[in-house]
């Protein structure tokens, strides 16, 4: 199927009006859902290209959306595998899942190709290279520290500048993202700056009955990996006075992508079994809200992080932030107090203490009125595609 030649609103000057977007492992699957609503009020028909759902993983995308899940079918989705077999089964699952990239968006006449991850760069490189020849790529650096600094195969960290250097344009969510990139000398002109939106629902969560002696309950919220530092989190609580603790819960609850053991081990040698409950696992829809709406305050004790997914899930729920002094924490929650506390990174005792003070504190200022909403995002991003189209209609008549 061919697309009509670009008429409305987008007009890219070069395709027609359906963009092909790929997240081959569908890491970021509700910001997807998202950004693909303010495309189509962009003028834009978004296309997918994915993997399949995993056992007991809701579908973030609408109806609307044009899904095509090809990638990884013996490794992923249904079909989940973990090792050392399935990780080399995968990477060449991974090339095959781009051959097919490269060929839907041939038939498509696409107008630009949007890449949100480069799973193993050194080869999204030379693909995007390839595809370069027929149609601008743009590519989103969601993380401008790739995995925010988490212990990956050298494939996956291998070839992350060239990765970039290979895209007409690329998109990251801060200021501070674009300065990053700038310094390891990608031109400011290919860099744009599209924030992240907020996720979920619009308004505060749900009014839950809580006794009036109930503990201040503290929520942190999401897959579990090193770089968002629950670690920290169990030293900080540790370092609580007892009084303190006594007034205090505090609730850790997601996926483990890293070992619990020994984070549970040192946990319970801090003596924080009343304090501290785990939630593990997989959460559907219907746990992740049981969960948010029993938050009085949220903690995001991260080491590294542009703009977190998790962060803008809850941050118009009007509740206390604690949180590293990082990327989007740092733009949207500021120090005026009047969202949350940003602590320095790594700093046990300043995220103890500000723990301490976040009991009974209740935000005056509004985060999600500093958010723009999704369709001013699509529109940003189809000005992206725009600018990438005219600069890859330039490179190729030069």
């Amino acid at each position: 199927m061919t697309a009509s030649r670009a008429a409305g609103p987008f007009d890219p000057g070069v395709g027609g009006r359906d963009v092909l977007l790929v997240d081959p492992s569908l890491f970021t699957g509700p910001y997807d859902a998202a950004l693909s609503a303010g495309l189509r009020a962009a003028g834009i028909n978004p296309l997918w290209a994915t993997r399949a759902l995993r056992p007991g993983e809701g579908d973030a995308f609408s109806p609307a959306d044009a899904v095509q899940r090809f990638f990884y079918p013996l490794t992923d989705g249904p079909r989940r595998r973990t090792g050392r077999v399935a990780k080399l089964v995968k990477a060449v699952e991974h090339v095959r899942g781009l051959r097919q990239v490269a060929t839907l968006a041939a038939r498509r006449d696409v107008a630009a190709v949007h890449f949100q991850w480069a799973v193993l760069p050194r080869i999204d490189a030379t693909f995007i290279a390839a595809m370069r020849r027929t149609r601008p790529v743009v590519l989103t650096v969601h993380d401008t520290e790739p995995f925010n600094g988490k212990k990956v195969s050298v494939a996956q960290r291998s070839g992350f500048r060239s990765v970039l250097a290979a895209a007409d344009g690329l998109i990251v969510h801060t200021q501070a993202g674009r300065a990053a990139l700038t310094r390891m000398g990608l031109p400011e002109s290919r860099v744009a700056v599209v924030p992240h939106g907020l996720l979920g629902v619009g308004g505060p969560s749900p009014v839950v009955d809580r006794p009036a002696d109930a503990p201040w309950t503290v929520v942190q919220f999401g897959k579990i990996q090193d770089y968002k530092g629950v670690d920290l989190l169990i030293e900080a609580l540790g370092r609580l006075p007892d009084r303190v603790r006594q007034r205090i819960r505090v609730i850790v609850a997601g996926e483990p992508l890293i070992p619990v053991e020994p984070l549970r081990a040192r946990a319970e040698a801090l003596g924080l079994g009343n304090t501290l409950e785990w939630r593990l696992g997989y959460l559907d829809d219907d746990a992740v809200e049981r969960v948010l709406a029993q938050a009085d305050a949220f903690v995001f004790p991260y080491r590294a992080i542009e703009a977190s997914g998790v962060f803008l899930l809850v941050a118009a729920r009007q509740k206390w932030l604690v949180a590293s002094d990082l990327g989007a924490f740092r733009d949207l929650i500021g120090t005026d107090g009047g969202a949350g506390e940003l602590v320095a990174p790594g700093e046990v005792d300043a995220l103890a203490r500000a723990l301490e003070r976040s009991v009974g504190r209740r935000p005056t200022r509004r985060i999600a009125d500093a958010v723009p909403g999704w369709d001013a995002i699509g529109a940003a991003t189809a000005q992206v595609y725009r600018d990438a189209a005219a600069s890859w209609t330039g490179r190729k008549a030069a």
